[in-house]
């Protein structure tokens, strides 16, 4: 009884390492996954950093975050256009 329950385990191990093997050996599939997580993974922070930024400065806690765009859009203003 032992044995068979140990022998099912044994059976359901190999089969889960058996999904790994096969799920990680496409080594391209993984690569893109890992630069897609990567790129969401920064687009997030950009975005939560934004979002952050923008509602502190409704709220009047960053006074200095108009200034600071104002000046950015200026500059984007004076790149000549091609």
């Amino acid at each position: 009884m032992e044995d068979e329950k140990e022998l099912r385990q044994l059976r359901e191990i190999k089969k889960e390492l058996s999904e790994i093997k096969e799920r990680s050996s496409d080594i391209k599939r993984t690569f893109l996954h890992g630069v897609l997580y990567g790129a969401g993974a920064l687009v997030g922070g950009i975005l939560a950093v934004a979002l952050i930024g923008w509602v502190l400065n409704i709220l009047g806690i960053i006074p200095g975050f108009n200034e600071l765009a104002d000046y950015g859009r200026s500059l984007m203003d004076e790149l000549p256009s091609r």
